[in-house]
């Protein structure tokens, strides 16, 4: 104790000791009084043939303010079947209160109907009136005797009621007072032509607001009614977060949260205060510490970045070996069971359409390579300790197949101790004259290494550089005696160390954010590709900024009608729902 006291105040006194940023406090204040929170999804259609893609936009509101919520920065989107059981999920960075994805319909899906539903960890503690949700028809084209079961030989009416509806040809619907309009040139295109879509502001100034455009063909499939964006706001006014004794579940206002607690093996040893490190690591890490509670309850707030999905969580002490880590479980069905409106019924007269999307489909699906949606570029996060790290590129000295051997020989600044068959590695700073700190903080790849023996028996060969920071540093709740991160060729180190204080997860992510294909036939590029869209164009990112805003798209070799769809609001809190039409012959 004496000796780290000293080595703290000398760090101090001779300002030789850097202050890394990390949130390590497991409560984070919140003031829950007048906080609102409620979501809206837009998705492209509610009728899916097995191989289709469902588009969505999750919008997050403040429905008291009309404003786009600041609150949650993570929202979550889920598919379940007629048990209420989750099939697909999808977690989704909200970014000023929205945020997009898609769910790809398997053909392990049966014909049958399903939810989908939005929230937020926030709004769930209104219950179920925190959860937006509407039905969904999926139909597999692939389950012949099923499909067969549902498509009557003789013709089944089915009344149409609020939720449910099959489109009608020209219908065009529009909100009463909509601060913006659509046009397109024509109303009728060929195959293949070039549509051009402006959506106009209906006020002396441009509408600023973010919005969802969509562009889908009809046909004669039934199809749940959705709430628009207007019918959303109004109800969603009287649904206040709910206040009651249970736990309240805290909203992720600063990104995603990981948490869980630990448990002494010893009744007497004390929980609170304890350390605990979560690594994400690879090429771009991450590497967070939090303090424990008194009851040894701890939180991780993840950034954005990186996106990888594989974590270890470890007791970052001497005693480590002394306590377990219990990792809290997602929030699974905190909503109860919630009730199908609608039955999908088919007759003989859709038989047709389904034959026809299903082989447009398969089309499609055919030439997946050539139409591929993109990705965003990965981001290329710095390590946390960026700028001040020094780096050993061992490809520039000679190799050496052991770490013993790389220290003594290439790492000035390192070296390293065993004393009773366990080895340490510590920094030499030559700036303060000699060994000036004690162990430091060891990483391969970002994973905390806490047993070195394992990196003495490792193969330096798997190395590519070591990069070193020879100063303290104050990093959260710990001072680090300096920094080595050990970087490997194929950044896949796993950690041999095993017990109850070391756990490794799979935390699912949000999804990367796409930019969705649309072909450009002002190139010959694609004429030879057969083109089966019913998806014309998705736009899940519309902000408008001028008086108009001009959008253009393809139509495809699919001809019919085509529904254009906008859903979204206004900076000011107006809802905007418009659906047009457009033919191609």
């Amino acid at each position: 104790m004496i000796k780290k006291i000293t080595l703290l105040a000398f760090l101090i006194m001779t300002n030789n000791i850097i202050f890394g940023q990390n949130n390590y406090s497991s409560k984070t204040p919140i003031s829950i009084g007048s906080i609102e929170e409620s979501v809206f999804l837009h998705c492209n259609t509610t009728t899916f043939l097995c191989g289709e893609t469902l588009l969505f936009k999750l919008y997050s509101l403040n429905p008291t303010q009309k404003t786009f919520s600041t609150i949650s920065k993570v929202g979550y989107v889920e598919l379940l079947d007629a048990d209420n059981k989750s099939i697909l999920k999808q977690k989704i960075l909200l970014k000023n209160g929205t945020g997009k994805g898609d769910f790809f319909i398997a053909s392990k899906l049966k014909t049958g109907t399903y939810k989908l539903i939005a929230y937020t960890n926030w709004t769930l503690n209104k219950f179920e009136n925190g959860i937006y949700k509407t039905d969904i028809f999926i139909i597999n084209p692939f389950d012949g005797t099923l499909l067969e079961e549902n498509i009557r030989n003789k013709s089944v009416e089915v009344k149409s009621s609020k939720d449910f509806h099959s489109i009608k040809t020209n219908e065009t619907i529009k909100q009463d007072n909509n601060p913006i309009s659509l046009k397109t040139n024509k109303a009728k295109y060929a195959t293949r032509e070039k549509v051009s879509l402006t959506i106009n502001s209906n006020l002396n100034e441009p509408v600023k607001g973010n919005f969802s455009v969509s562009v889908r063909k009809t046909d004669s499939l039934p199809t749940p009614t959705p709430a628009n964006s207007t019918t959303f706001l109004s109800s969603s006014l009287h649904k206040k977060n709910s206040v009651h004794n249970g736990k309240r579940i805290l909203p992720e206002f600063r990104g995603e949260i990981v948490s869980g607690k630990i448990i002494a093996k010893e009744n007497t040893k004390e929980l609170k205060g304890k350390t605990v490190a979560l690594s994400i690591p690879g090429k771009y890490f991450a590497f967070k510490l939090a303090k424990t509670d008194e009851q040894g309850n701890f939180n991780f707030i993840l950034d954005e970045h990186p996106l990888a999905s594989n974590a270890v969580v470890q007791v970052m002490e001497k005693d480590r070996n002394e306590y377990s880590i219990v990792l809290n479980e997602t929030i699974e069905n905190h909503f109860g069971a919630l009730p199908f409106s609608n039955q999908l019924h088919l007759d003989a007269k859709n038989k047709k359409d389904i034959e026809n999307r299903s082989v447009a489909n398969q089309i499609e699906n055919n030439y997946y390579k050539n139409k591929k949606d993109s990705l965003a570029s990965i981001q290329k996060t710095a390590p946390f300790f960026y700028p001040l790290q020094k780096e050993y590129v061992l490809d520039d000295y000679t190799r050496f197949p052991t770490l013993k051997e790389t220290i003594i020989e290439v790492l000035n600044e390192v070296y390293y101790k065993k004393e009773k068959d366990t080895y340490s590695i510590h920094i030499k700073d030559y700036s303060a004259q000699g060994d000036a700190y004690d162990e430091a903080l060891v990483m391969v790849d970002g994973l905390l290494i806490q047993n070195l023996n394992e990196l003495f028996e490792y193969d330096m060969q798997n190395i590519y550089k070591v990069s070193f920071v020879n100063q303290g540093y104050v990093y959260g709740p710990k001072v680090f005696n300096g920094i080595i991160n050990f970087v490997t060729k194929k950044n896949d180190y796993e950690t041999k160390t095993s017990g109850d204080f070391i756990k490794s997860l799979t935390i699912e992510r949000p999804q990367p954010i796409k930019k969705y294909y649309t072909p450009d036939y002002s190139n010959k590029d694609s004429e030879r590709i057969p083109d089966f869209r019913y998806q014309l164009f998705w736009l899940p990112e519309a902000t408008l900024t001028e008086k108009e805003t001009p959008l253009d798209f393809y139509t495809s070799d699919v001809k019919g009608q085509y529904q254009i769809s906008i859903e979204g609001f206004t900076d000011k809190g107006n809802a905007v729902s418009i659906k047009e039409f457009i033919t191609v012959e």
